[in-house]
């Protein structure tokens, strides 16, 4: 039997571009094994842990590291920043909230099971990177420990709950109320969408999560979040990656610290 030739036009080896099968069967060979996608971040609780989790409850097939030179990998980045997740066929994906949205494309469940609850996720999302960009206004991290703003700010931002100024000014307990009472509207059992992992609800739990390893009762006047948080952290995909690291190699350690 004559086989054609990726052309299509000569039988193979016998075509004068296409390479012959002993090229093809070694290239085949050589990427079967590439097909698998690569998370790379940091070992700290910071913009790593969401994706990783997400890419825990996909189903897809990756792998993980936080072994790498910084300094070389950085110039291969296209952002010059991590997480990155290199994809077979598609390149080096940068920023944590696309990687998610990637994820979300490639493993429909974890966008949402129908229209409502992608919308669901997609301001889940949304809510807790606001979260994150507040804690790296006015939190010191393990990378530089002074103190960002005047201890009067940083207080008022734990203790704020005036919804009525600029969200600019919004205290965590603001963000904290508002995502109670959309659980209140939207979720039920420690979900706030039929799976309770989208890739949403990935990003709100590592946002919470950093929020409690700095102050631990954060969500005690919040039922519908704790009882959010504490579903989630106790899936055995969740306890891998808080207790391991499961793919990554090694747990994320605490970025965001508490002022003594």
């Amino acid at each position: 039997m004559c086989y054609p030739c990726p052309c299509g036009k000569y039988e193979i080896g016998r075509c004068p571009v296409c390479p012959p099968m002993e090229a093809l069967l070694e290239r085949s060979a050589s990427t079967g094994s590439s097909k698998v996608m690569k998370f790379m971040y940091f070992d700290l609780f910071a913009k790593g842990p969401a994706a990783a989790l997400a890419l825990s409850f996909s189903g897809l097939e990756w792998e993980g590291s936080c072994d790498f030179t910084w300094s070389e990998l950085k110039p291969r980045t296209p952002w010059r920043e991590l997480p990155v997740l290199e994809v077979p066929d598609v390149g080096m994906i940068g920023h944590e909230l696309a990687i998610l949205n990637f994820i979300a494309s490639e493993s429909p469940k974890m966008a949402g099971a129908d229209q409502k609850e992608r919308v669901i996720s997609s301001q889940l999302m949304s809510e807790a990177e606001d979260i994150y960009q507040k804690l790296i206004k006015v939190q010191p991290t393990c990378k530089n420990t002074a103190e960002k703003v005047p201890r009067e700010e940083l207080d008022k931002m734990w203790s704020d709950t005036d919804q009525a100024g600029h969200n600019r000014s919004f205290g965590f307990h603001v963000f904290l109320q508002l995502l109670e009472d959309y659980y209140k509207t939207v979720g039920k059992d420690g979900k706030f969408t039929l799976l309770g992992t989208t890739v949403g609800e990935c990003k709100l739990f590592a946002s919470l999560h950093s929020l409690k390893m700095i102050q631990d009762s954060i969500l005690d006047n919040y039922p519908g979040l704790a009882a959010f948080h504490m579903r989630f952290a106790n899936l055995p995909e969740t306890v891998d990656i808080l207790s391991t690291g499961g793919k990554m190699g090694k747990p994320f350690q605490q970025y965001f610290l508490a002022v003594a």
